[in-house]
C-alpha cells in the first residue's frame, strides 16, 4: 500500500512539473559550462547533485547506461564518494546510506545552491522555521556545504564552491537544468528562499493552471515553485536533466531496472519531456530543452 502510495504520488508530482515546464519553459536556465574563475559566484543558482543511495553500484550502473555518466570513486570507508562526471565536468555526487525501515525508497537526489556563506545560510533556516540537517562543513577540494529541510520539510542543499560557480553557458545534454519545488505553500516558500539566497520571485496565477512561482537570479530562472497536490505526501524538489532525445533516453529507464512515471506524449510538448524513476525509487525529470520550445505545451 505504502509503495503504490509513494508511486502515485510521484506521477502527479511528475505531471504538475510538467505544467511549471510550460509555464516558464522561456525562462528556462541555460545549463552549466566549466569555470575557470574560482572567485565567480552566482548565489541562488543549483550548482551540485548528490544522489543518496542505499545500492551504490545499482545507481552507478543505472545512471551510466541512461545518461552517459562516468564515476569516480574518492576516500575510503564511512567517507567514501562518488563523483558524477558529465562530458568531462563533475555535476554531482553519489554516497551510500542504508534505506530507512519500512521506506519503499531506496534513493533521492537532493540538490544544493550557491550561497555566499554556509554559516550565515543556516541561521537564517534556523531563524525561519526550516531545520538544520548537516552543519555546515568544509571539504578540501569542494568547498563548505550543509544540508537543509525548509520550513515546510523539503530538503535541500547550500554549497559554497572553493572553484567557483559554473556559469551560465550553453545547453548540454546529461547536465541538471532546473529544478520544480512541491510545496503546501508556494508564496510562503518563494519568500524563505528569496530571504535565503536572494532570488527575484515572479508569480503566476491564471486559471485553470495552478499558482507558479519562479525563483531568479540574473535574469535567470532557476527553479519553479509549485502547489502540493493533496496526493503527494510530503514537499520536495525535482531536479531535471537535459538530454539529446528525451524518448530514447526514457526507452533505457525500465530496460536497465528503472521506471517511467510520465512517458513522452507526442501532443505535450512534442514528446519532449518526461519523468523517470531509478530501481531504487528515485526520480528525475527529462527534458529536450530546445525541442520542446519549438513545440510548445499541449492545445
Amino acid at each position: 500500500m505504502q509503495a503504490g502510495r509513494i508511486a502515485r504520488s510521484a506521477l502527479v508530482g511528475a505531471c504538475l512539473a510538467l505544467v511549471a515546464a510550460c509555464a516558464f519553459a522561456a525562462e528556462a536556465p541555460r545549463a552549466p559550462s566549466v569555470n575557470l574563475k574560482p572567485e565567480a559566484q552566482i548565489p541562488g543558482k543549483f550548482i551540485w547533485f548528490d544522489c543518496v543511495t542505499d545500492n551504490p553500484y545499482g545507481s552507478k550502473a543505472f545512471y551510466g547506461a541512461v545518461f552517459g555518466w562516468d564515476f569516480h570513486s574518492i576516500g575510503s570507508g564511512a567517507g567514501r564518494y562518488t563523483l558524477i562526471e558529465n562530458h568531462g565536468r563533475n555535476v554531482g555526487g553519489l554516497h551510500f546510506r542504508p534505506r530507512s525501515p519500512g521506506s519503499a525508497q531506496g534513493s533521492r537526489s537532493i540538490s544544493l545552491m550557491s550561497v555566499a556563506d554556509p554559516a550565515l545560510a543556516a541561521r537564517y533556516v534556523e531563524a525561519h522555521g526550516g531545520k538544520v540537517v548537516v552543519t555546515p562543513t568544509a571539504f578540501e577540494g569542494r568547498g563548505t556545504h550543509a544540508l537543509f529541510r525548509d520550513d515546510d520539510g523539503a530538503l535541500f542543499g547550500v554549497l559554497k564552491s572553493d572553484s567557483g560557480d559554473p556559469p551560465d553557458g550553453p545547453v548540454v545534454a546529461g547536465e541538471f537544468l532546473w529544478l520544480d519545488l512541491f510545496t503546501r505553500d508556494p508564496k510562503k516558500a518563494a519568500e524563505f528562499y528569496r530571504g535565503l539566497a536572494g532570488y527575484d520571485v515572479s508569480i503566476k496565477e491564471q486559471a485553470p493552471q495552478p499558482l507558479r512561482v519562479a525563483l531568479k537570479t540574473g535574469g535567470v530562472t532557476r527553479a519553479v515553485v509549485l502547489p502540493m497536490p493533496k496526493e503527494v505526501a510530503t514537499p520536495g524538489w525535482l531536479p531535471f536533466v537535459q538530454v539529446d532525445d528525451v524518448a530514447a533516453t526514457v526507452g533505457k529507464a525500465p530496460a536497465n531496472g528503472g521506471k517511467v512515471l510520465f512517458a513522452p506524449r507526442p501532443d505535450y510538448f512534442g514528446g519532449h519531456v518526461a519523468v523517470i524513476a531509478d530501481p531504487q525509487g528515485g526520480v528525475l525529470g527529462l527534458v529536450n530543452q530546445t525541442e520542446a520550445l519549438k513545440k510548445g505545451p499541449a492545445k
